[in-house]
């Protein structure tokens, strides 16, 4: 079977790799188109990959001729299924009898506050295309099977289909067993690239905390060498002033600190809506993000690492993303 992985961004991207590499292995040939450059692949999975830019805010929307170049490009591969990451690109396939899963990572109905933030004129350019969101979710959710990061994002869906199931964003088991438990560690970091940006996402925000705290940032390395400096310390830092918007997203960089053996100190809307976790400590506000902190006992990063292995692995999603297939293909 050829599969087609689409997507407004571009690659390296290790959720969408790893999508396509679970099917890879079932013998399948992948494919991917993208609105953004390929720079390389995470995981070397796709056999063709090519850019079709999409533009930005009204483009994707009004503009006649990025559709038809999108629609061709589609065409052209000649796929028996395609995989749509988050609506940007997966609204296309609403102009196309194809069998297709949607995967979306973003939800962006939920997040229209970012565009509000956004300069007078910039906000009413993006107007439309804020708009078009939930119907494009709607109508996808309709057609096809659905996969999120979260259960918030899930939830959301299941108003439409009962056809969605949750994949958070985990590495392979073969990604990270290979790391190696130093004998000792020191302090904090923080795993991201945001103190790079001009001013924070509305539900990334930081200001203040460097401030209250001392840590570094790992930032700019490949997954592997990110591995290797994350496991140098002790706790992982998600210090995000809280946001409604964090009860729907997935927490990437909590599962990646635990991986690195480290404890997790975040704001305690991402855990809402999971089981209970050990090692991950929460603060409700930066008033009693310190003692938070300071409250952490000491354990030993084996044991984390081990419970990481166990049960936050890429592995385990991939029962879930075969029924997908399933279903989008009425086996």
């Amino acid at each position: 079977m050829k599969i087609l992985h689409i997507s407004d961004g571009g690659l390296p991207d290790p959720r969408v790799e790893r999508m396509a590499m679970t099917m890879k292995k079932e013998g399948h040939e992948l494919l991917f188109l993208g609105g953004r450059e390929v720079r390389g692949q995470h995981l070397s999975v796709f056999s063709k990959t090519r850019t079709e830019p999409m533009g930005i805010g009204v483009s994707i929307t009004h503009n006649p001729r990025v559709k038809r170049r999108w629609l061709k490009a589609i065409r052209e591969f000649n796929p028996d299924i395609v995989h749509a990451h988050n609506i940007v690109a997966g609204h296309y396939l609403l102009d196309m009898e194809i069998p297709a899963i949607l995967d979306d990572h973003e939800n962006l109905s939920a997040q229209s506050f970012v565009f509000k933030e956004r300069p007078f004129i910039r906000k009413m350019a993006a107007t439309t295309l804020v708009l078009s969101f939930p119907k494009w979710e709607r109508k996808l959710a309709r057609r096809f099977p659905v996969l999120t990061v979260s259960e918030g994002m899930a939830n959301y869906y299941r108003k439409y289909s009962k056809r969605v199931g949750v994949t958070i964003n985990t590495p392979y088991l073969s990604e990270v067993e290979w790391i190696v438990n130093p004998s000792s560690r020191e302090g904090l970091v923080y795993m991201g690239n945001d103190f790079n940006w001009p001013r924070f996402s509305p539900w990334r925000d930081m200001n203040g905390i460097r401030d209250l705290l001392e840590f570094n940032i790992v930032s700019g390395f490949t997954h592997d060498e990110m591995m290797t400096e994350l496991s140098k310390h002790k706790i992982g830092l998600v210090p995000f002033r809280p946001h409604p918007y964090q009860k729907m997203s997935s927490l990437n960089k909590m599962y990646e600190y635990l991986h690195a053996g480290l404890q997790v100190v975040l704001t305690a809307n991402f855990v809402e809506l999971l089981d209970e976790i050990p090692y991950i400590h929460t603060f409700t506000d930066y008033s009693d993000i310190v003692e938070t902190i300071d409250s952490v006992p000491e354990t030993d990063p084996a044991e984390i690492m081990k419970f990481a292995r166990e049960n936050f692995i890429w592995d385990k999603n991939e029962d879930i993303i075969r029924k997908a297939y399933s279903q989008a293909m009425n086996l």
